[in-house]
């Protein structure tokens, strides 16, 4: 290019000394010139007759970039103070269920922090809620959410996620399911298994008659009737998995037939207990109502082939998302390791208490398992997230706007 260069000067300099020592710019190949290094300027005598016309300008590109993804926020605790309160429903029946129901507490309401108690002398302190009554309930209206413990469970054996839902403004009621708690699974005393699959959705249905019952009729009606909107989900770990899934799909087992409760607005489900054997294929398609369900990818008592790809096949609910928990296990979705940390650092707790709490525990409380609190932050925060879109309009979850950290797979469709 240079070389190029020199030779249009030495031209134009010739050009100049035959028309007698004029030396105004005006051809192309001196306005190239004019912007070009040299390595020697040439000598003038006089001013330059003229200027070079300004250079044409060509529109100038603006690049945009688009805003980059933000990471996932985790969800801490909501605005509303907790209060635990318990109920029986259908008393005096030959199914009474005891429910635990967690609501948002009126701001200052005193009380003691709830113990959640298994036999007398073992229980679990909550580090959040505090036993109260109904009338504190706080002002407004909130959303309902039906809570179904697993096989050999209780209703409060994840109360680090009911009451995280009710401080965000939920009112929580879950079930002991009798015949299938942990309690009857020590006296030997649990009923068959095709009757627990029936009793199961049934229950969360008798829940709903109560508290949706008119002019008081029950003390779940005359407590939280008037503070609940028609808002109406139902969640639930492992086989409350699939009486999640049952509350909308039905189910028939050797002992009689389920009818899908048509109030049920959503679905959450924790580790859930979806093979054949307990939802066909029909019964998941029948699953019409928006689904979230989140498992631990290392679950080997309900693994995600086929608990969780079946009904995300199948279910055709919308929105529908799905959260694999990197080194979750089963137990992941329960407060066992909190109860395995805690109850023996009480006084006089059987030995065969301690050794259920620690089988159950064996590997979701190990080293290799992802950490309690990180997998209770992480279920927490989508739960309501979920939540809030399904009964508020909240904004979806996405796949295309948010960066999840390595130890979230989070899917939707």
């Amino acid at each position: 290019m240079r070389s190029i260069v020199r030779l249009l000067l030495a031209l134009s300099l010739l050009a100049a000394a035959c028309s007698g020592g004029d030396t105004s710019v005006d051809s192309p190949a001196a306005a190239l010139t004019a912007d070009t290094e040299t390595e020697e300027t040439p000598d003038t005598t006089e001013a330059p007759a003229a200027t070079t016309a300004a250079p044409e300008t060509t529109a100038t590109t603006t690049t945009t970039t688009e805003a980059p993804n933000a990471d996932f926020e985790l969800i801490g605790l909501g605005e509303f103070e907790v209060g635990v309160a318990t109920v029986t429903v259908d008393e005096g029946s030959d199914r009474p269920l005891t429910v635990e129901v967690w609501f948002p507490l009126t701001s200052g309401t005193a009380g003691d922090a709830e113990e959640y108690t298994l036999i007398p002398g073992v229980f679990y302190t909550s580090p959040t809620a505090v036993g109260a009554e109904f009338d504190s309930i706080a002002d407004g209206e909130f959303p309902l959410v039906v809570y179904s413990h697993g096989s050999g469970g209780q209703r409060w054996i994840h109360s680090n996620y009911t009451e995280f839902l009710a401080s965000h403004g939920y009112v929580v009621v879950a079930p002991d399911h009798t015949g299938n708690t942990l309690l009857e699974r020590f006296a030997g005393t649990e009923i068959d298994f095709n009757e627990v699959a029936l009793q199961r959705p049934t229950d969360v249905t008798a829940v709903i008659d109560a508290v949706f019952a008119t002019d008081g009729a029950t003390d779940l009606n005359a407590g939280i009737g008037a503070s609940l909107t028609d808002d109406l989900i139902v969640t639930g770990h492992s086989f409350g998995g699939f009486t999640s899934y049952a509350s909308v799909s039905g189910v028939t087992t050797t002992a009689g037939t389920y009818e899908a409760d048509g109030r049920v607005d959503a679905i959450i489900t924790l580790a859930p207990a979806a093979n054949e054997l307990l939802l066909t294929d029909e019964l998941l398609a029948a699953v019409d109502v928006p689904h979230l369900v989140m498992v631990g990818d290392s679950d080997d008592t309900t693994p995600i082939d086929p608990n969780v790809e079946r009904p995300w096949a199948l279910v055709p609910g919308s929105p529908s998302y799905r959260v694999e928990l990197v080194a979750g296990e089963h137990e992941t979705f329960t407060d066992i390791c909190d109860y395995a940390e805690q109850l023996p650092q009480l006084e006089s707790v059987p030995e065969f208490v301690i050794t259920a709490i620690d089988g159950f525990g064996a590997t979701s409380c190990a080293p290799t398992a992802m950490p309690l609190d990180r997998a209770q932050e992480i279920t927490n925060s989508f739960a309501i997230r979920f939540l809030d879109e399904v009964t508020q309009g909240g904004s979806p979850l996405s796949t295309d706007d948010v960066i999840y950290p390595d130890d979230i797979r989070f899917l939707t469709k």
